[in-house]
């Protein structure tokens, strides 16, 4: 405790208890987006820090339905209805890292990319909105309808990045090449009708199959407003599920091959 920049700390005999639980659940409003934490011995709120913590220390992080449990600042599981989760709440984006693998990018540019999409695709997970990005992989970026920036930002910067994580709640998409600068946003995607069509996804999903299938050599990332996550290249959702019904019949060995020349009278 000694080492904790305290702000306001209680005095002992009005120390809330940790299992009261409406009354820490408003407590938590005093520190929620301002970088400020609670603190607590295990049994009682002793009072509210900002700053650094001590080398060693388990907290509870808390983002709407669901939150993290991290020790010294490493997430080790999710919680959410009152249960543990080994998942992080996070959509993966294996697909996105894979085709740019397969990308004629170096692997300076192959990893920027990544986080940058990772990072976008996070935020608006974490405050439920949905938003669309196409990642550009020609060596010269198309010339998409959607505002224009007198020059690309460099999303490789912090604070560029952040702007981008704000403009990604406009309408429209945001266009990124593979230069990792932000060269358009609330991009209009068109394109004819095509056959893999799903009018259960919603326009975003449905646009983004439609341009790619119209365009090559980009990679265009949906995110609905209800978390899920769709990768799509070449009109096609890379992490589309497969659904496999198995048939129950049995399964007879094969025969050997004197029995089959037999049958056929060979």
């Amino acid at each position: 405790m000694p080492e904790i920049d305290f702000v306001i700390e209680f005095s002992r005999q009005e120390q809330p208890s940790i299992e009261n639980h409406k009354h820490v659940r408003k407590l938590l409003q005093a520190v929620e987006d301002s970088g400020r934490q609670l603190i607590s011995d295990g049994k009682h709120i002793i009072g509210i820090a900002d700053g650094q913590l001590p080398r060693f220390c388990i907290s509870a992080a808390y983002q709407g339905q669901y939150g993290f449990l991290k020790i010294d600042g490493e997430a080790i599981c999710s919680i959410a209805d009152g249960r543990f989760y080994s998942t992080t709440q996070r959509a993966k984006l294996v697909e996105v890292e894979e085709a740019l693998l397969e990308a004629d990018l170096s692997d300076e540019e192959q990893s920027g990319l990544f986080q940058v999409v990772a990072d976008i695709v996070h935020s608006a997970q974490v405050h439920k909105y949905g938003c669309t990005v196409i990642l550009d992989l020609n060596s010269a970026p198309l010339d998409l309808q959607g505002q224009r920036l007198k020059e690309p930002l460099d999303l490789t910067r912090e604070k560029n990045l952040s702007l981008a994580r704000s403009l990604s709640k406009v309408d429209g998409a945001l266009h990124i090449g593979a230069d990792i600068k932000l060269h358009r946003f609330g991009c209009l995607m068109d394109g004819t009708a095509i056959a893999g069509e799903d009018r259960a996804r919603g326009a975003r999903f449905n646009s983004a199959l439609r341009f790619t299938t119209a365009q090559k050599k980009l990679i265009v990332v949906v995110v609905s407003s209800d978390k899920p996550v769709s990768i799509i290249r070449d009109g096609l959702a890379l992490n589309a599920q497969c659904r496999f019904n198995p048939v129950s019949l049995k399964i007879t060995s094969p025969p050997d091959l004197e029995s089959w020349l037999t049958v056929k009278g060979i």
